[in-house]
């Protein structure tokens, strides 16, 4: 084969491309709009039969250029010569198969081209595509195909964007745009910042050096590396629903409610103490009166410093120790009972909502219109309760970021986790072994059983999981592989069934 730079074989692998330059104008991918301005009779539309085309408008990244061609077949062949000069990977037209390009290809068969291979990138070669009728596409997508090169009807895109994109402005709560154009910190911010509001707190608004000075994150999920070999005996799959969500409302994970760390806080009681004893003043005084360190000497404490006032953390008072929640990374928070946390709040209602949209659904399955409005909204509560606790740990670009809430939330997951696969192991009935754990799934073999028996099984894993958790954390068994592979993390592939009567298995492969 031979290059556009120079000739020469096809290299046998990638080793000396180079990518363009930062900030360079070169992209990895090109796009070209066309559209085109043709004559019709009277009122009527355009014929691309009778009609002929008078200008065609390439709109490309900086580049422009004007031509004047002598006639009709002229014109196509300088579209041709542009195309094949500009090389771009898509080609986009607002209505690209009845006034853009679609016109064009119609009128150049009317006059005996073939556009659409001469405006591929094998001009020389036909393609399978043009021997072969895209209903779907036709009614979908553009219709139409150049060897290539992505062929995009704008108007159909806009049309499903503007569907999603205003049931996710409804439920988040923002402007139209701000949908297209914001992050999900953004969107998560939105709900928060009106939540926050209702139980009369500030949402904080730290410096770049404020957060650039918090402690780092340390805790990670727990990824095992799998058993890399074929399992011909059954693999249950088993996740955990909305893990990091529930885990926020089960032990009332939140800013509002986290103390720190309860050493760190005794530590500073003790120098507020000493600190009083040394002035003369009682510590209980100055925090009525809201003086300068009567709450005891401030810790560190997310990108602020905070200290609890004396008397509070102590047997007997609003928040006795021993009822404290103490996350597995040794950081304390309020129970519910005392403060309810403002992103659990949150998240239940998001979770209680979308069951409530997905029971909807099902009541009006017949209702097509209804069903893909109903399916946008489910869809756009699923992605901000899940892109929550990211709105915590983003240390870099957040607003907000949390680094002892982040790492109790992961650590809390992790936990719930390894508890789980110690109950599946130590269990002497079912005989299991996890082969297999990742973030918040498990893949537990059965050796020597049916795959009616694992699916018993799995449901017994399930409910005793469940059963040794807090509400809402759910372990729901997905399915069970017969036969399958496990070759390294994140890379697995099986058949896959679903329920027991299903007798045909389905393909199922992760290789990211």
């Amino acid at each position: 084969a031979t290059g556009a730079g120079g000739a020469g074989n096809t290299p046998s692998s990638q080793r000396g491309f180079k990518r363009a330059a930062p900030g360079s104008k070169g992209e990895q991918l090109t796009l070209l709009a066309l559209e085109i301005h043709a004559a019709c009779r009277g009122a009527l539309l355009p014929d691309p039969r009778h009609d002929s085309v008078h200008a065609i408008v390439l709109v490309a990244w900086e580049d422009a250029h004007d031509a004047v061609s002598a006639d009709e077949v002229a014109l196509l062949c300088g579209l041709v010569s542009a195309v094949q000069s500009l090389d771009p990977d898509v080609l986009i037209g607002w209505d690209i198969q009845r006034e853009s390009l679609g016109y064009l290809v119609e009128r150049a068969q009317h006059l005996g081209l073939n556009l659409l291979r001469a405006l591929g990138r094998t001009p020389g070669l036909g393609s399978v595509k043009e021997r072969q009728e895209d209903e779907w596409g036709a009614l979908h997508a553009s219709g139409i195909h150049a060897t290539g090169r992505v062929l995009l009807n704008l108007w159909r895109l806009v049309r499903g964007e503007v569907g999603r994109t205003a049931e996710m402005a409804r439920a988040f709560g923002i402007d139209f745009f701000s949908v297209l154009s914001r992050g999900s910190q953004y969107r998560v911010e939105s709900l928060l910042v009106r939540l926050a509001h209702t139980q009369n707190y500030v949402m904080l608004s730290p410096s770049r050096e404020q957060v650039g000075g918090q402690p780092a994150m340390e805790a990670i999920p727990l990824v095992m590396e799998p058993e890399s070999r074929m399992y011909t005996s059954p693999v249950v799959v088993l996740d955990f629903q909305s893990l990091y969500p529930s885990q926020m409302i089960a032990y009332n994970l939140c800013y509002s409610t986290c103390l720190g760390r309860p050493s760190h806080v005794r530590a500073g009681q003790a120098a507020a103490a000493l600190a009083s004893a040394d002035s003369g003043t009682d510590p209980a005084a100055g925090a009525k009166a809201g003086t300068a360190g009567a709450a005891g000497v401030g810790v560190r404490l997310g990108v602020t410093s905070y200290a609890v006032p004396p008397g509070v953390m102590t047997a007997g008072g609003p928040l006795d120790p021993d009822s404290l929640v103490i996350a597995p990374n040794g950081v304390a928070y309020a129970p519910a009972s005392v403060r309810p946390g403002v992103l659990p709040r949150m998240l239940s209602e998001l979770l209680n909502t979308r069951v409530m949209t997905k029971a909807a659904m099902k009541r009006h399955a017949v209702d097509r219109v209804l069903q893909r409005v109903l399916n946008a909204r489910q869809m756009g509560l699923k992605l901000i309760s899940n892109v929550t606790y990211g709105y915590t740990s983003a240390g870099f670009s957040g607003r907000m970021p949390f680094a002892e809430l982040a790492d109790s939330i992961v650590q809390s997951g992790r936990q719930t986790l390894e508890n789980a696969i110690r109950l599946v192991e130590g269990h002497p009935h079912w005989k299991a072994r996890v082969v297999y754990g990742d973030t918040d799934s498990l893949f537990v073999l059965l050796p020597g059983r049916s795959r009616e028996e694992a699916f018993v099984v799995g449901a017994e894993i399930a409910a005793a999981v469940t059963a040794c958790n807090p509400p809402p954390v759910t372990l729901k068994m997905e399915k069970v592989y017969q036969p399958c592979i496990l070759q390294t993390k994140k890379r697995y592939v099986g058949y896959a069934y679903e329920n027991p009567a299903q007798t045909c298995p389905t393909f199922d492969a992760k290789l990211t």
